[in-house]
C-alpha cells in the first residue's frame, strides 16, 4: 500500500474498520455473502475510497456479493457519516480483491513446474 500519505493510509484505515463493521452487523442483504473487507486506497483528495474485498465462495458468489454492496453503497456510505467526522464523506466504489486468486494460482503453477522438472528433487 505504498504511495499513500499518512493522512491517505489513516483515512483509509478508518474507512476499512468502519465499512466492515457496516457490512457485518447492519447490512441484512442476504446476497452479500461473507464478505471481507481485505484494504481501501483512498484518492488523493480523500473523495474516492476503492474498497476491496475477498468473498467465500466462487466467481458467482463474488457477483452477488459486488452487486449487494453496490446496492448498499448509499446506506454504508450515510452509516459512517457521523463517525468519520470529515467534512465530505467520501464515495465508496468496490472491487474483489483477486490477489488470494491470483496467489494461489502461482502456487499451483509452481507445483506444476516442480513436478515437471527431474532435477528438483521434489
Amino acid at each position: 500500500m505504498s504511495g499513500m500519505s499518512v493522512r491517505q493510509r489513516k483515512v483509509a484505515d478508518r474507512i476499512q474498520g468502519l465499512v466492515s463493521n457496516v457490512i457485518d452487523r447492519k447490512l441484512k442483504d442476504p446476497d452479500k455473502g461473507f464478505v471481507t473487507i481485505t484494504h481501501v486506497k483512498m484518492s488523493g483528495d480523500l473523495r474516492i475510497a476503492s474498497i476491496y474485498f475477498t468473498v467465500l465462495g466462487d466467481e458467482e458468489e463474488k457477483d452477488r456479493s459486488l452487486a449487494a454492496l453496490n446496492r448498499a453503497k448509499n446506506f454504508i456510505r450515510s452509516t459512517i457519516a457521523p463517525e468519520l467526522k470529515m467534512r465530505f464523506v467520501p464515495e465508496l466504489r468496490f472491487f474483489p480483491d483477486d490477489t488470494m486468486e491470483y496467489a494461489r494460482k502461482i502456487d499451483e503453477l509452481l507445483k506444476t513446474i516442480k513436478k515437471d522438472d527431474p532435477e528438483s528433487g521434489v
